[in-house]
Parts: C-alpha cells; structure tokens; sequence
C-alpha cells in the first residue's frame, strides 16, 4: 500500500509543477527545468505502472 502512497505523492508533485508553469508564475529557465522534473516523474511512474501490469498478469496466470 505505500508504493500506491508514493505514486500518489508524485502525481500530486506533478499536478503542482504543471499547475505552477501553466500559471506563468516561472521564467524560462524554471519552465525548463519543471518540464524535464514532469518528464522524469511521469517516466517513473510508468515504469511502476508496468512493474504492477507484470505482476497481476503473473498472479492471475
């Protein structure tokens, strides 16, 4: 249960981020910067997301 706990913290973390940019409250060089943070949070999200794809598929085999 904490993983899901943790993923719900990063997309909380990446709502705040886009929300911020979107708002025009940053430079170019801090939108910069908040797109490549956005960019690595969602790619590990997704790699979570797959890990726990593998393992139900696993389970239920």
């Amino acid at each position: 249960m904490s993983d899901l706990l943790m993923e719900s913290l990063a997309l909380q973390r990446i709502g705040l981020i886009a929300r911020m940019v979107t708002a025009n409250q940053c430079n170019g060089d801090d939108k910069e910067l908040a797109m490549v943070w956005i960019a690595e949070m969602t790619t590990q999200l997704i790699v979570k997301l797959d890990e726990y794809d593998e393992q139900e598929h696993r389970r239920v085999s």
